[in-house]
């Protein structure tokens, strides 16, 4: 009894160390080593064939690793890309039609083409199938020799291994599959990100009478925000016009960069005859709608002269910018003219308001990721506390736009934002 308990014990302790040694792998290479040294230790040496049939045509398979106890013929890695021989007919072969777990006694190998001579005393097999295709191997075949014959409670017992080791290392090689996957898609993530940067206006143009900054920080290596500053009437116009352009195309990530990037070119060569902000609003609307991109845009546009100080604008479904005049530091909505946003209906018209700015006169161009932006689960930033904190601050649109930053990161606690944020400032000098 003593002898029983102390087997007994010692095979627990094989049996924690292999559920130790499994948790610190993570390749179904690693794990499938590890398995197979740890029921050696725990059952002992066993003599056993992996087959796979994998991209072969009927009647062929590859042996990728074959044991006879403690003499391993074959000992490859099933999930290198090593070429294995590709075999056909013989015992493994007629095995390998029938797909279901059964044990076979008294086999003849004298006639077999490959195996005649080193299996011929294993005269008693045990085959078990592995159909995922995940797994490199379709078929484990045990063997036994020396007059040893395989039991029906063996058959029951090893079906249950298989199927088990069969789950995790697949279960390993999906987790594989999906971290290589989001490695490729983060790095074309990444491209599209730096391409989406290289668009933007940088260094930011001189505009007459205009001092400019802007914050552009999405949420994802890439994202929906977008702002332009372009000249509409040409680089060497004196006194031309400017277009001022903030959006937020829906959704995050590399779709809507990709539609901002169409937006942007949309705007860019638009009509050469541009009377105003709404006209190239409902252009731009038109084009998207024509291109069937789904989903929408929201947008803020506005033409600015710089002679007269003038700021003439349009919106389509996006929050309005904030402009605080020096005269008595009042923060005030330019919320006169409001639309759906573009890219839902083509026949969508645009109206217009104006402002004429003075000098020290500030606007605060942003984007919904601000306003939205979350204390937790619950509250959010909103426009009223935007506008105290723009109100409150004095100086440069550099350092307004810092502390504004610096504002928002603190109101979220330090956790990232859900949404790509956008700051544009301009002041009138």
């Amino acid at each position: 009894m003593e002898a029983e308990d102390t087997s007994d014990q010692r095979r627990i302790a094989s049996l924690t160390r292999l559920m130790a040694e499994l948790e610190q792998t993570r390749l179904p290479t690693d794990t499938f080593q590890t398995i197979r040294r740890g029921l050696a230790g725990l059952y002992g040496p066993t003599a056993a064939m992996m087959i796979s049939t994998q991209g072969l045509g009927e009647g062929e398979y590859r042996v990728v690793q074959l044991h006879l106890g403690d003499e391993a013929v074959l000992d490859s890695d099933p999930w290198q890309p090593t070429s294995f021989a590709v075999r056909s007919g013989g015992v493994v072969a007629r095995l390998i039609r029938d797909i279901r777990p059964r044990i076979i006694n008294d086999v003849d190998w004298s006639a077999d083409p490959c195996f005649h001579e080193i299996l011929a005393d294993y005269r008693s097999l045990m085959v078990v199938p592995l159909p995922d295709p995940r797994v490199p191997i379709d078929w484990v075949i045990l063997l036994k020799d020396r007059g040893e014959r395989f039991q029906p409670a063996d058959l029951e017992q090893s079906v249950l291994r298989v199927t088990l080791v069969g789950s995790l290392l697949a279960s390993q090689a999906l987790a594989e599959d999906l971290r290589k996957a989001n490695e490729r898609i983060d790095g074309d993530a990444k491209q599209v990100g730096e391409l989406q940067r290289a668009l933007l206006p940088d260094p930011l143009p001189r505009i007459p009478g205009l001092e400019i900054a802007v914050s552009y920080e999405p949420s994802g290596r890439a994202g929906g925000d977008w702002y332009d500053l372009f000249p509409l009437d040409g680089e060497n116009a004196i006194d031309g016009r400017w277009c001022l352009f903030i959006g937020d195309a829906s959704g995050h990530g590399l779709a809507a960069a990709v539609v901002m990037a169409i937006v942007q070119s949309i705007l860019r060569v638009g009509p050469a005859d541009v009377r105003g902000p709404a006209d190239l609003l409902a252009y731009a609307n038109r084009e998207l709608c024509r291109k069937r991109i789904g989903g929408f845009v929201t947008a803020f546009l506005g033409i600015y002269e710089p002679k007269a100080r003038r700021l003439t604008y349009a919106s389509a479904g996006h929050p309005p910018p904030l402009l605080k005049t020096a005269a008595d530091c009042r923060v005030s909505r330019l919320d006169r003219v409001a639309s759906y946003p573009i890219g839902i209906e083509e026949s969508e018209t645009f109206r217009e308001a104006d402002v004429v700015m003075r000098p020290g006169d500030t606007l605060l161009f942003y984007t919904d990721g601000i306003t939205e932006a979350r204390q937790g689960h619950s509250e959010m930033f909103e426009i009223e506390r935007l506008e105290k904190e723009f109100g409150d601050h004095d100086g440069s649109p550099s350092s307004l736009i810092q502390h504004l930053r610096e504002a928002v990161n603190s109101f979220q606690q330090g956790q990232p934002p859900a949404d790509d944020q956008t700051f544009l400032a301009a002041r009138c000098e």
